[in-house]
């Protein structure tokens, strides 16, 4: 395991579309965890299954970019419409998540996971690969990457919205609900990035309507635009953490900020927040 930089964007730019939705005759990667932290001392890959028959996934692999591994060499049986975790340690992931209470697994072989960087593959015996997502860094403080799949069949991946950090056994928290409005909520505002280590970064949070496309930039009170989220990416649900740094990435100077959202594409709009860097 590598210690990973900071990860300072939880949604939008960490975000991976990894395709049409695959055959609903196979299990599918629904979360993952590489880069554990704390005293979390396993890394792990939850499955789902979307069909409506029990899956054994002895006939299956899982891996990363490089290697791959049977799930299992006797019956493991995932029920219809359930989740089950592979990991890498069984004993230590029960021993985090002492209210866990679904299936658990852990494969003879593991593929240790890359925090600055990997895929997560599943593959029938024959290698033929069934599934995957590539991502470019994990998440700091236990926090998993989950999945959603939009109502046109594709997949998108992103950083768990849940309080807890991730949710093994259970449908995923990445996705809020939809709003009919283009929502923004900013926390803790004022923040201040003066390194004291209370409050140094503040936590964008932003849930469109559907659309085509979204836009997720902030200017200085002068109309001048000062950092960049993103622009143009898939209009749904994130967040970014902003440290006050902008694209210069030089720490900004004490005032007021304003935060603009736009989303376009079937629906057309925009929001204004504003938020204050403080000493």
């Amino acid at each position: 395991m590598r210690v990973p930089a900071k990860v300072y964007c939880v949604a939008a730019l960490g975000m991976f579309l990894s395709g049409v939705v695959f055959a609903a005759s196979t299990p599918l990667l629904s979360e993952f965890l590489p880069n554990q932290s704390d005293r979390l001392e396993t890394e792990w890959i939850e499955l789902y299954n979307p069909t409506a028959y029990p899956i054994d996934l002895r006939f299956y692999q899982i891996g990363d970019g490089h290697n791959l591994y049977p799930i299992s060499d006797t019956g493991l049986y995932l029920p219809a419409g359930e989740y089950i975790i592979l990991a890498q340690d069984s004993k230590r992931f029960l021993k985090y998540y002492t209210d866990f209470t679904g299936l658990i697994a852990s494969p003879d072989h593991w593929a240790v996971l890359n925090n600055d960087g990997d895929s997560v593959r599943l593959a029938y015996l024959s290698g033929d690969i069934i599934d995957s997502v590539s991502y470019e860094a994990g998440f700091p403080d236990n926090r998993s990457w989950e999945r959603y799949i939009a109502a046109d069949g594709r997949s998108y991946w992103g950083g768990s919205f849940s309080p807890t950090g991730s949710t093994p056994g259970k449908p995923n928290a990445y996705f809020p609900s939809r709003s009919a409005e283009l929502e923004v909520t900013v926390d803790p505002n004022p923040f201040s990035p003066d390194g004291d280590g209370h409050e140094d970064e503040t936590v964008i949070r932003y849930n469109p309507p559907q659309a085509q496309s979204c836009d997720l930039v902030i200017y200085d009170i002068g109309g001048r635009k000062v950092k960049t989220f993103f622009e143009a990416a898939p209009a749904i649900p994130g967040q970014v953490v902003w440290d006050g740094r902008g694209d210069d990435g030089r720490t900004l100077a004490v005032g007021i900020y304003i935060i603009f959202g736009r989303i376009e594409g079937g629906t057309n709009m925009n929001i204004k927040k504003t938020v204050v860097i403080a000493r």
